[in-house]
């Protein structure tokens, strides 16, 4: 294996740093609107690429909403519906004791990239604080580009002066991770904590 020296580590955001499962926003939509059903809610959104829309920025959550509303005649109002779009995380206890520990290490530059909106974001920085270490962010729904991208990973490294040879990527989609890896970057594929703390702790020398 060749050895590297890492000092750039690039965090992926949800099912990494947080858990989340889209289908509490589904449901629990669908538990409020008696008429609606969840299966064609979800259906219609990635049919027309509604959730690509957002974390790449070319629609806004009102007109997102105002569409949705429109097609499936919901009687929710904007607030409660972002609300339950919003509220599909919860706190990855063994990556915030990680975040936590490595943002006390100097040599080290913690970033951030992920594919995601404003509400998303905004709700995890309110209700996870440790996410808001990573204050060097670069986030799909801004600069319009998302994983696997290549040009998500190149603007990364470009707008932040990193060499990819000193760069990891941890991310849990095998598509990210290869276009990551594409570039120059090296990757870790987040499947479980355990297996991941055996490749990080490799790579960072981590007691």
């Amino acid at each position: 294996m060749k050895k590297y020296r890492v000092t750039n580590i690039v965090f992926d955001l949800g099912n990494t740093l947080v858990f989340f499962d889209h289908s509490y926003f589904f449901n629990g939509l669908a538990e409020r609107e008696k008429k609606l059903s969840a299966a064609k809610f979800k259906r219609y959104i990635v049919k027309n690429k509604l959730d690509i829309k957002l974390v790449s920025g070319r629609m806004n959550h009102r007109e997102f909403f105002r569409k949705l509303k429109k097609k499936f005649d919901l009687r929710i109002g904007y607030s409660d519906f972002i609300y339950f779009y919003s509220d599909v995380f919860w706190e990855n206890s063994a990556m915030k004791r990680l975040l936590e520990k490595i943002s006390r290490i100097k040599k080290y530059k913690l970033f951030l990239l992920s594919n995601t909106d404003s509400p998303h974001m905004s709700f995890i920085d309110k209700n996870f604080p440790y996410v808001r270490i990573l204050n060097k962010r670069v986030l799909s729904y801004k600069v319009h580009m998302y994983k696997p991208q290549k040009k998500i990973f190149r603007y990364l490294l470009e707008k932040h002066k990193l060499n990819p040879d000193n760069t990891v990527l941890i991310d849990d989609v095998k598509d990210n991770v290869k276009a990551a890896a594409s570039v120059g970057m090296h990757t870790i594929h987040y499947v479980t904590h355990k297996k991941f703390m055996s490749e990080f702790s490799k790579i960072l020398k981590l007691k």
